[in-house]
């Protein structure tokens, strides 16, 4: 028995701390939670037989994020996983439609984007491995989403996995 516990903890993949994005809301802060985009591609234009480049586009369903802030400078604690830092992690305003939210370039790096560093943001330890921080500028109202931009994307059509919010 021993030696299957020993063989368990050997094969098990050690994490010392596991990622975690929270909001403040009302002086606590509030876990935000992951969703994972959708993803649809759209065929281009065949002229004498020459496919120009289809088009593709993420989306988050809902007109609105269920995650609401206090005001337009919401303050985050971000905990990195281990091989992750905090300037992997961005700030990106989605294009809200009636039923959907729509991220407004399909690559990360094509998008305007604030980068969560001293540049764009407050930034201050917590005592862990986590960071407290918020923009330096207020953010305009609207739908956002704070993603990892080094995060390797999901499945054929490249979905992220992305932090949603919304600015009053």
């Amino acid at each position: 028995m021993k030696i299957l516990k020993t063989f368990i903890l050997l094969t098990m993949p050690v994490c010392l701390y596991a990622q975690k994005v929270e909001i403040k809301v009302q002086d606590n802060f509030v876990k935000l939670s992951a969703e994972q985009t959708q993803s649809e591609l759209k065929p281009g234009w065949t002229v004498f037989d020459i496919k120009l480049k289809d088009k593709l586009i993420h989306y988050l369903s809902g007109g609105h994020s269920s995650q609401l802030t206090d005001d337009n400078m919401p303050e985050f604690h971000i905990i990195p996983a281990e091989n992750e830092v905090l300037a992997d992690y961005a700030i990106i305003r989605l294009q809200n439609k009636k039923y959907y939210r729509k991220i407004p370039k399909s690559d990360i790096w094509e998008n305007d984007y604030k980068r969560v560093e001293p540049a764009h943001f407050y930034i201050k330890s917590d005592g862990d491995n986590g960071f407290i921080c918020h923009p330096l500028e207020a953010l305009v109202k609207g739908e956002y989403i704070l993603l990892n931009i080094k995060q390797n994307p999901i499945g054929e059509l490249k979905d992220w996995n992305v932090y949603p919010f919304q600015v009053p």
